[in-house]
């Protein structure tokens, strides 16, 4: 049985789109070992696909001399499949013992479609997407497979111990975001527009998501932001109708177990690869002259407007309902 080490370090997002290339891996019978930064290994806590789950930090991979020293430690593999392609994963791939594969990150492509010639150029170029690039890379292995999609397996276990808490038919909303342009504003108005229709709404995400709108919400709103597990959010979500969320780690999570999802994006871009399949879900994007702005959603609008988030609640509103409509 031929030994592989899939290396993604982070962010929580792109560790769960790298989970696409396991079910092709481990269905063609390679035993999988999984490099992750803490505490992202706990998305595959007790995975058959993955034989063992290591997990390290940036104060163990930083420098060279530590890098080389984390790489002899491993092992040795027959390939290592590096799915971030960044200085430190190159680094750790030069120092191992074993075929190093990478994905193509198609990094430069990403970044033309931030300045306006680039834009002109690309236009709304969808033809790249991370998952796809992904499995790309294993492809090399001569692995032929018919549609990659992210996967984290939770259990009826795990789905019946939080749907103790949950009600029947929900929405799980995922307000959070890494950065300011990348979080919709208007979440509590959405909310208040699915639970007038009759649809219950539960909030995921993390304790620094529920400070700042906390006090937002329509009476009757499940807040369950900062009281989970990643797991257990996982778990939550893998029992909503849908899920609408910013282009954030929660709509990958919704993708990766099943669940229906809205992204929404800001300053970002579907066109940098991260927006679901057509199967997955669907997204709103205003595609502005002036979006996207920034790579990761980083700077602040240069109008001071964040336009690009001006979106009706009513808008969202009736994606949501369309998108559970097409799901049945």
């Amino acid at each position: 049985m031929k030994k592989v080490l899939v290396v993604r370090l982070s962010s929580l997002g792109d560790v769960i789109l790298a989970s696409s290339v396991l079910d092709p891996l481990y269905s063609e019978g390679y035993r999988v070992d999984f490099l992750t930064f803490k505490p992202f290994g706990e998305l595959f806590s007790g995975d058959r696909r993955v034989n063992r789950v290591i997990q390290t930090d940036r104060k163990e991979l930083s420098g060279i001399s530590r890098i080389k020293e984390f790489a002899r430690n491993l092992g040795s593999y027959d390939y290592i499949i590096d799915l971030h392609s960044n200085p430190r994963t190159f680094l750790l791939g030069l120092f191992s013992k074993g075929k190093v594969i990478r994905y193509r990150k198609n990094a430069i492509r990403r970044r033309l479609h931030i300045f306006p010639t680039g834009k002109k150029l690309l236009k709304q170029d969808l033809s790249f997407n991370v998952v796809n690039a992904y499995g790309e890379a294993i492809k090399r292995l001569g692995i032929s497979h018919e549609k990659f999609r992210p996967s984290i397996i939770i259990t009826e276990e795990e789905k019946s111990r939080v749907s103790q808490i949950l009600p029947e038919r929900f929405i799980a909303i995922g307000a959070g975001a890494r950065y300011p342009n990348k979080a919709y504003p208007y979440f509590p108005q959405v909310s208040k527009l699915l639970t007038e229709s009759g649809m219950d709404v539960v909030l995921v995400g993390s304790r620094e998501d529920r400070s700042l709108d906390r006090d937002k919400y329509p009476k009757g709103v499940l807040d369950l932001r900062g009281e989970l597990s990643l797991r257990e959010s996982l778990a939550v979500i893998s029992c909503a109708e849908a899920c609408i969320s910013n282009d954030s780690a929660v709509a990958h999570m919704a993708r990766a177990v099943k669940t229906p999802v809205l992204m929404i994006y800001g300053a970002t871009s579907p066109a940098f690869g991260f927006y679901p399949f057509p199967d997955e879900g669907s997204y709103i994007y205003k595609n502005l002259e002036c979006q996207p702005c920034d790579l990761h959603g980083k700077k602040p609008c240069r109008f001071n407007t964040v336009d690009c988030l001006n979106i009706p609640p009513e808008t969202v509103f009736q994606e949501a309902l369309n998108l559970i409509k097409n799901s049945l």
